[in-house]
C-alpha cells in the first residue's frame, strides 16, 4: 500500500460507489438533520450548533490511524461501510419507535460519526497510496461527482422522500424514518458496488506491527508534514479558498426552507428537487470542469480563477435574500451555478491536499490535513446559526462573500507552492 499500484481495472468503479457512501453519513448529518430540526421548530443557532458537535466528531480521525492500519483497507473499507448501513438502519427503527430514546438517537448519531472517521481514514489513505498523481488526477473528477451525487441522494434526497411521505399524512416521525431506510438502502447498494470494485485489486497483507510501532510511524508522518514548506499554503487555502462557501452551506438549507423575513419559504419537497436536479447537473459539469482547467494549466495556475468562480455564488444568494420575490426558475439557476462553481473550485483544493499528501505515510499525513479542513468546515456551524439571526439572511451572505479576500490571497500564496503541479 506504500508504493503506488497500476490502475486497478475496476478503479472506476470503486472509486465512485466508495466516495458516493462516504458522503451518505455527511449528507445525513448536514442536509437532511437541520430539515428534520427545523420541521419539529428548533431555532437555527441551535440547528447549526448541533450538526457542528457531531461534524467535530470526525476531528479524531487521525487518532485512529494507528488502530486502523493494523486491518487490510479493503476489507475494514467493507466492515465499516456494512456498520454504517446497519446503523443507518437501526436509527430508522429509533426515530420511528411509540417513545424515541433521544439520548439512544443522540448515542447512534455519534457512534455513526465514528465509524464514518475510520471509514474514511481508510479509504483517503487507499486512494492515495493505490493510485499514482496521474490517475489520482483523471479521477479526481469522478471522486468529486461521485461523493455529492452522494449528498445530493442522501440530503435532498431524504429531504424530498419524508416531505413526499407527510404530504400523505404520515407523521414526522415516521415521515424520516423511510428516508432513513432508504438510506440505509442506498449505503448497502454502494458496498456491494465497492465490493465489486475491489475484487481486482491487489490483495495487500495485514500490517502486523503493534499499536505503539504505528503511533511512531503516525509521529514521524506528522514529522515530515511538519517541516514540509508547501504546509502552511495549503493551511491557507483549507482555511480560507473556501470559507464562503462553508458558511453559506451551514445556513442554505435553513434559508431556503425559512418562513420568515428573507426566507425563500421553499416546502421540503420543492426544495429538495430543486436541489437534486440542479446538484447532479451542476456538480457532473462542475467536476469535469474543474479536472480538465487544471490538467490543462497545472494546479498552481488553476487555484485562482476557481477560488474566484467557487466564491461568485454567494452575490447571487445574498440577492435571492434580499429581494424576496423570486420565482422558483431563478431560485433554481442560482443553486446550479453554486453547485457549477463548487463541484470545479472543490477539485483544486482536494488535489493540493493529495499532492501534498503523498509519498511515504501518505495515509496518515492526508488524515492530518483533511482532520484540519473538517475543522474548518464545522467550526462556523458554532455561529453561524447566532450570527445570521443578527444580521438577517441577506446580510449574511453578504458576510459570507466578503471572506473571498482572504480566499483569493491564500490561492495566490500557495499557486508557486505547485507551479509545476
Amino acid at each position: 500500500m506504500n508504493e503506488a499500484a497500476a490502475l486497478p481495472r475496476r478503479a472506476w468503479l470503486w472509486v465512485t460507489a466508495a466516495y458516493l457512501f462516504q458522503s451518505i453519513p455527511a449528507a445525513v448529518r448536514d442536509e437532511a438533520l437541520p430539515i428534520a430540526l427545523k420541521n419539529t421548530g428548533y431555532a437555527d443557532k441551535d440547528i447549526t450548533k448541533a450538526v457542528a458537535y457531531l461534524g467535530l466528531i470526525f476531528g479524531f480521525k487521525i487518532l485512529l490511524a494507528p488502530l486502523v492500519a493494523a486491518f487490510r483497507p479493503r476489507g475494514f473499507i467493507l466492515f465499516a461501510e456494512l456498520a454504517i448501513s446497519i446503523l443507518l438502519g437501526g436509527l430508522a427503527l429509533l426515530v420511528a419507535a411509540e417513545h424515541p430514546s433521544s439520548p439512544t438517537i443522540i448515542g447512534c448519531l455519534v457512534l455513526l460519526s465514528f465509524i464514518a472517521a475510520a471509514h474514511d481514514f481508510a479509504l483517503d489513505g487507499y486512494f492515495i497510496s493505490a493510485l499514482d498523481d496521474r490517475t489520482r488526477a483523471t479521477h479526481s473528477g469522478l471522486l468529486n461527482f461521485a461523493s455529492k451525487l452522494g449528498m445530493v441522494l442522501a440530503g435532498p434526497g431524504l429531504i424530498w422522500l419524508a416531505g413526499w411521505t407527510m404530504s400523505y399524512g404520515a407523521q414526522s416521525a415516521d415521515a424520516w424514518s423511510w428516508a432513513l431506510i432508504a438510506a440505509a438502502l442506498l449505503a448497502t447498494f454502494a458496498t456491494v458496488a465497492n465490493a465489486l470494485g475491489l475484487r481486482n485489486e491487489t490483495t495487500e497483507s495485514t500490517d502486523t506491527r503493534s499499536v505503539s510501532e504505528r503511533f511512531r510511524e503516525m509521529k514521524q508522518g506528522l514529522l515530515t508534514l511538519l517541516i514540509d514548506p508547501r504546509l502552511f499554503a495549503v493551511l491557507g487555502l483549507i482555511l480560507f479558498y473556501r470559507a464562503s462557501e462553508i458558511h453559506m452551506a451551514r445556513i442554505l438549507p435553513l434559508f431556503a426552507t425559512s418562513t420568515t423575513s428573507g426566507g425563500l419559504a421553499l416546502d421540503n419537497q420543492t426544495y429538495a428537487q430543486m436541489r437534486i436536479v440542479t446538484a447532479v447537473l451542476g456538480l457532473a459539469l462542475g467536476g469535469i470542469i474543474g479536472s480538465q482547467v487544471v490538467a490543462r494549466l497545472g494546479l498552481g495556475r488553476s487555484l485562482i480563477p476557481l477560488g474566484i468562480a467557487m466564491h461568485a455564488p454567494l452575490a447571487a444568494i445574498a440577492w435571492l435574500a434580499a429581494n424576496g420575490s423570486h420565482d422558483l426558475g431563478v431560485i433554481g439557476t442560482v443553486f446550479f451555478i453554486e453547485y457549477l462553481a463548487y463541484g470545479a473550485g472543490l477539485c483544486a483544493l482536494l488535489l493540493a491536499m493529495m499532492k501534498l499528501a503523498s509519498g511515504p505515510g501518505a495515509a496518515v499525513r492526508y488524515a492530518a490535513l483533511s482532520t484540519f479542513a473538517l475543522l474548518a468546515n464545522y467550526l462556523p456551524g458554532l455561529w453561524a446559526g447566532s450570527l445570521s439571526d443578527r444580521l438577517g439572511y441577506a446580510h449574511y451572505f453578504l458576510f459570507a462573500l466578503s471572506l473571498a479576500v482572504p480566499g483569493v490571497l491564500a490561492a495566490w500564496f500557495a499557486k508557486r507552492h505547485f507551479e509545476e503541479a
